[in-house]
C-alpha cells in the first residue's frame, strides 16, 4: 500500500513539474496579435520595439528567419519569473534587400 501512494506522489509530482515547466520555461509561440510594437526606419535599418500586451508575460528564444525577401521574427511567451522577466525586446534589422517582415505571422512591414 505505501508502495502504492509513493508511486501516486511521485507522478502527481512529475505532472506538476511539466506544467510549471511550459508554463515558466517552455512556453507557446507568440501571435502578432498578442503584441504591442514600433517601428522607426532609418535609412536601411529598422528599429524594432516589441512588449507583451498581456500582463505577468515575459519574451523568450527570439528567433530571425530570412526566407527570399521575407524575414520572420518569432518567440514564445512564457509567464513573468526569475528566469525570465522581461515582456519587452528592442532589435536592429537590416532590411537591404528584404520586401517584408514578419512577427508572430503577422507582416508589420513592407518595403513598398
Amino acid at each position: 500500500m505505501k508502495k502504492k501512494i509513493g508511486i501516486g506522489i511521485a507522478t502527481l509530482g512529475i505532472i506538476i513539474l511539466c506544467i510549471l515547466l511550459n508554463l515558466f520555461v517552455i512556453g507557446e509561440p507568440i501571435d502578432g496579435e498578442q503584441l504591442a510594437y514600433n517601428i522607426t526606419q532609418n535609412n536601411s535599418t529598422l528599429e524594432l520595439q516589441v512588449s507583451a500586451k498581456e500582463p505577468a508575460v515575459a519574451l523568450r528564444g527570439w528567433k530571425f528567419e530570412q526566407e527570399g525577401n521575407n524575414v520572420f521574427i518569432s518567440a514564445k511567451k512564457v509567464l513573468v519569473s526569475f528566469l525570465f522577466s522581461s515582456g519587452q525586446y528592442q532589435t536592429s534589422i537590416d532590411i537591404d534587400g528584404i520586401e517584408n517582415v514578419y512577427l508572430g505571422g503577422q507582416m508589420i512591414w513592407n518595403s513598398k
